[in-house]
Formats: C-alpha cells, structure tokens, sequence
C-alpha cells in the first residue's frame, strides 16, 4: 500500500514529476499531518516498480580488505605479445620464488612449510584449506561411526612419510590420473588430456625440489599466467594410529604386540597412493597428480572450491587454451567435425564429453555415467573404415564404462582391431566406442584449442559493464586488424569467481556478443558460439578474417538469486565478531586482485552515475518512506501489501581477448554507458 498526504488525484499522482513527490513527502512529513491511505492505480504501481529496475544506480565493490586498497591499472592491460611471453614470465619468476626457498630452507636445514598449512589447519579445527567462506563442505568435527566411511581427510604427512619409495614425474600418463573424494571430475578428467599431450604436465609442474620439499606450478587465470608454490603435505583418509579408530582396534585384536600392530596399521592405511584422501596416481609411489591438484586447490583458497565444474575450464586453466561448448545435436556436418576437429585430438584440440547435463541425468546411459566428465584420449579410423574414440572415465577404477558396441568382449572386436589399436581388455577405467554411438549417447563436447604454434598473439581488454534488468547488445569493443586472412579466436569472459568464493554476490551472468563492421552495419561477421552450460566465456573462431576495422557489441543477462547474499552483506556478516578472520582475508584478498583489472575504470563510470539529484531519487526510491496513521514511518511496501522489490544493481566485469598472429592488432574499449 503506497501513501500521500491530503487527497490528490490519481492523475495527479501519476503526473507528478520525481523530485516533486520528494519535495512533497519531505514537507508534509515535518508538519505532522496524518497520512490517509490512498491505493495506487495498477499501471502506477507498475512504473514505480520498474523503477527499481532502471535506475542508474550501478555500483560494485572494488576492494573489500581494509587498509589493503587494490592497486588499479590506470591503463588497462592491452599488449599484442606473444603468447609465450606471459608463461615465461610467470615461469621464470616461479623457478626464482623455488630457488629462494630451496636457500633458505638448506641454510636452516629444515624442510619447507607453506603458509598453507595442511596440517596446522587441521589440527587447529578450521577447516581453511578445505572449506570455502561461509559453507561447510567438510565438517572435521563430526563423529563417524564405526564401520562407516569418513568423509573427511583425518590425518596429514609429508610425502616422505606417505611413500616408500617416492617419484615426482617420472612416469607421467593421462592413464595414471585417479579421482579422489571430491566431485571435482571436470578438473581431473582435464589434468587427464593435459597429461596425454607431449610435456604438458612439465609445463605446469616448473621447478620443484623433493628434499627440501617445495614444488612450484604455473595456472591460467583470467587472461593471465600466475604461479603459486606448495610444500608436500597431503591429506590422508584414515586418522593416525595415536587417535582411536576402527581400523586401530581390530589390528591391536589379531596382531601379537602393539609394535606389529602399529607397523601394519601405517602400510595398510598410510601408506601409497591409496591412503590419500583427494586425487592420486595409479602408481603407489608416484606423487605428481596430488601435488599438483593441491596447488590447483591453493591458488583457488580451498579444495571445497574445486567441487564440480566443466572440464573445458580446467583444460583452459591448464594449457591456457580456449574452450568452445558444442551441443552434439548442434553439429551439421559429423564428418567435417571428425576431419577438423575429433582427429587433431592432443595436437590443436582437447576434447571432454559429458551425458545428461540438460536433463540433470544422474543414472547412466549403456555404462557411460550421467552428469560426468570423459576425457577423448585418442581416435583412429579402422582399415574397415570404422570411426572409433578412446574414452577414460577420470575415476580411474572399472566403473562408469561403456557397455554397447566395441566395449572389452564385445563381438565387433577381432584379432586383427585389437592388434590395430593396440588394445587389451580389462584395462582400468577406458574404453573403445563408435562415433555414430557416442553422438547418440553424449550430450555435448568440451572443445579446448590450443595454441601451440609459437606465432600465437593475444591481445585483451578488461572493463565493467552495468548490466540492464532487460539485457541489450552494446558497442564495447573496436578492434583494429592488419593482416589479411588472418586466424582469429574471439573470447569473452567474466571474472572466475571460483578464486573468490563467497564473495560471488547475488549476480551470475551469461555472455553473448556479435562481431560487425566498425559502421555499425546490420551483417554479423561472427556470433559468438551459444554456451548454455559453461558461463566463464564464450568465444569464436574464424579461420580467415578480412583486414579492417571491427566493432564487438556484448550483451549480458543477469540472473539475480534471490537466496544469495550481496558481497557488502557478507562482508558485514564475517565481521561481527570482530575477531581476525583468516577466510575473509584470503578470499578477500584474491576478489581485490581480480577486480583491480578494472578499478580505474569502475571509479570513473561510478562517478557518472552519481550525480547529487540521482543519489536523492535513488534514496527516496529505495527506502520510499512511508507514514502510519500515529505519523512514525511504516516499513517499505507495495501496494498489495508485499515488500517491493530490491533495486537492480547488476554490474559485470568482462574481458576481451583476441588471438591471432597479426603482431599489430590493437584493441579499444569504448564507453557503454547510454
């Protein structure tokens, strides 16, 4: 119910100009003069609605720590480098930052301990290095009971105390990846492909050192190389034998000393690949895969946080490649895909499948797992001119396999296929099947290129965007390109607010954009691909661009979560117990580093939008105080009597990148605001 004071009409009411209702409502509240309940008309209420959702009042936090400002690029980053600039760089800076510790670790004798402590986490109870900011993934104090599966790692050891005899690469094989306890297949299904292309894993994995104990790894995060170090602490499933278990009792029950029951306690339950709780190798004595993932886990605050996603960004994270989401039922020409895309598998292209995502499917389809990452490890056309695929399930055990055509014993196979492809039945977690089958069973591709090729460039653009309740395309980006014919691959990407979880906000967002001529014309050179189920990016590839002059125009449509908090709610929310909140500083830390790209930018777009008369309408407008009949201020309601809707506050950070090998390509941002 809406309220003015006197009598006015409903056309007066809706002639009435904004700041006049304000001066209005201002003056007659100082008089004290009862307000009388008058109900608004239908299309009245409806406007004042709508308003709430087309004010400019666009605003986003750009730093969240205190005293710690983000430092803003006054001019965003927009070189034309090589590609493999930026990984040497964040290299070289890694071997150096290994370097250091190796130093100083041997000066002091001691082994290297990260500040990411594993086990000191644990022991205290915090539960940091595996829980994301405000959830609980992992209780660590919760009692299991006996006979049951914990769910939580119980126990941390250095590498020297977890392996008898331990390797760091030297048998690397996408065949040796196993999952762990934690629904993060999309990453391990990407490490598997990265694993099965020539030095990939060694590309990641820069400098290490086993004695001291300090490895060092390179991720591709938001158009940039980053390199982060770790120390060789891992966690265990099962507890230590000085904390009472299960698995303790019975052993101290049938062996003759404490002493036996001890030693076999550590070989049955810590000891080897098998005893760690999260992902492993095949290989009992082999460390790289959960060093590697730990580090992954680190850069992104906790392991909780790499908890599902899609195996085409963990591949882009790894190799810095760019992923495309191809829907099966999309393909035209089968062929052309197999010819131009399936048969450059591991050279130019990754590639991941996935069964039932559109549905939410959790069952299976002939074998293949439902809601599940594959990995295409290799595909080859028989003498006979069968198409066929090799496929390997990342849990990396007998489960989740295909069971139709050309699966281990099936009919199809003879002597003269196996000694072809070289394969053996009951081979742990992959297997063989047809491409007419497997576009019949999977739903959609992961397509991840890679830029292999040194002549590679790329060149990006980061700004904000306000993003209007009914989204639009708007002129965002010119693009300048002086090679003719040239390769181009178009990407567009937000933030990854996996670094910053918890701190996402109420806002997620779906990208689209279109390329034309820098005139504006009505004819499209290229749409960006639809992504329906990836939302970090979308891109495009075309093979021989024309030079000349371009426009990208970007949409975005917001999507608002009613359940979800806002970043500046969260915030007051952690801190009101003002105690030192070692989360918030971590995961604050990493959203002030991500929304630095832009800070310069936001400040000035900020400062258009607040004009003096626009922040007292927009005040009005989102507290729309009201008065009950004893003349105190009633609570903010619509006219049927329900709460009126928050104001819409929808603003994206997006980056454009560009890759081509035109080494004078350029790239402006123009202004979006209308």
């Amino acid at each position: 119910m809406a309220y003015f004071l006197g009598n006015p009409s409903q056309s007066t009411i809706a002639d009435l100009a904004r700041d006049d209702v304000i001066d209005i409502l201002k003056s007659r509240r100082k008089t004290g003069i009862k307000a009388k309940r008058i109900q608004l008309s239908p299309q009245t209420l409806i406007d004042q609605t709508w308003k709430r959702f087309s004010e400019p009042i666009f605003q986003k936090p750009l730093a969240v720590l205190p005293f710690k400002p983000a430092v803003f690029n006054q001019k965003p980053h927009c070189s034309n480098n090589l590609i493999s600039l930026d990984y040497n760089r964040a290299a070289q800076d890694c071997r150096q930052a290994v370097q250091n510790v190796v130093q100083q670790c041997t000066r002091f004798n001691m082994r290297y301990r990260d500040e990411w402590d594993l086990d000191w986490d644990l022991k205290r109870g915090n539960g940091h290095c595996l829980n994301s900011l405000g959830e609980q993934t992992f209780d660590i104090d919760e009692q299991v009971p006996l006979g049951c599966k914990d769910e939580v790692p119980r126990a941390v050891k250095r590498v020297s105390e977890i392996f008898q005899q331990p390797t760091f690469l030297k048998r690397v094989s996408g065949d040796d990846v196993r999952q762990g306890d934690l629904g993060n297949c999309w990453f391990v299904a990407a490490l598997t492909a990265i694993a099965n292309t020539e030095d990939g894993i060694r590309k990641i994995c820069v400098d290490y050192d086993t004695k001291v104990g300090v490895y060092g790894f390179v991720f591709y995060r938001d158009g940039a190389w980053i390199y982060t170090l770790v120390d060789d602490k891992l966690y265990l499933k099962s507890p230590c034998w000085d904390t009472p278990s299960m698995q303790r009792d019975l052993l101290q029950r049938h062996c003759s000393d404490i002493e036996s029951a001890k030693e076999s306690y550590s070989m049955i339950y810590q000891t080897g690949s098998r005893s760690l709780f999260f992902a492993h190798c095949k290989d009992q004595n082999e460390t790289w895969v959960p060093l590697l993932e730990k580090a992954f886990a680190k850069v992104h605050g906790d392991y909780a946080s790499l908890d599902t996603g899609w195996m085409g960004e963990g591949a882009e994270d790894l190799s810095g490649g760019v992923t495309t989401q191809v829907l099966t039922s999309d393909i035209l020409d089968a062929q052309e895909y197999w010819d131009t895309r399936l048969s450059r598998v591991n050279r130019d292209f990754l590639f991941g499948v996935s069964a039932g995502v559109l549905e939410d499917g959790y069952g299976e389809r002939d074998g293949i797992t439902e809601g599940h990452a594959y990995v295409i490890m290799e595909v080859h056309t028989l003498m006979s001119g069968q198409r066929l695929l090799k496929l390997r399930n990342p849990w990396g055990r007998r489960e989740g396999m295909w069971k139709g055509a050309w699966s281990d014993g099936s009919r199809e196979w003879t002597k003269e296929a196996q000694e072809e492809l070289g394969h053996r039945f009951g081979h742990d977690s992959t297997f063989w099947i047809s491409y007419e089958d497997l576009l019949d069973r999977v739903t959609c591709f992961d397509q991840t290129r890679l830029f292999l090729d040194p002549r590679w460039r790329c060149c990006q653009r980061w700004m904000s965007m306000p993003v209007p309740w009914e989204s639009r395309y708007q002129n965002a980006f010119l693009v300048h390109l002086t090679m003719d014919a040239s390769p181009l691959v178009l990407v567009l990407s937000q933030l990854d607010k996996r670094y910053y979880n918890g701190l996402h906000g109420e806002y997620s967002f779906r990208l689209y954009f279109r390329l034309h001529d820098e005139n504006g014309g009505r004819n499209d050179f290229a749409l960006s691909h639809g992504s329906y189920l990836m939302s970090r990016s979308v891109s495009v590839e075309l093979p021989d661009l024309p030079r000349g002059d371009y426009t990208i125009s970007v949409k975005i449509a917001a999507e608002r979560d009613p359940d979800a908090k806002s970043v500046e709610k969260t915030i007051i929310m952690e801190c009101e117990e003002r105690t030192n909140n070692e989360k918030l500083i971590q995961v604050g830390s990493a959203y002030d580093e991500a929304h630095s790209k832009v800070g310069a930018h936001m400040d000035h777009r900020g400062s258009l939008n607040h004009s003096p008369v626009e922040s007292e309408c927009r005040a009005s407008c989102s507290t729309s105080t009201t008065f009950d009949d004893s003349g105190s201020e009633s609570e903010d309601k619509d006219g049927a009597g329900g709460r009126q809707p928050r104001p819409w506050n929808a603003v994206c950070v997006v980056g454009i990148r560009i890759y081509s090998k035109d080494e004078h390509l350029q790239v402006q941002s123009l202004d979006t605001r209308q």
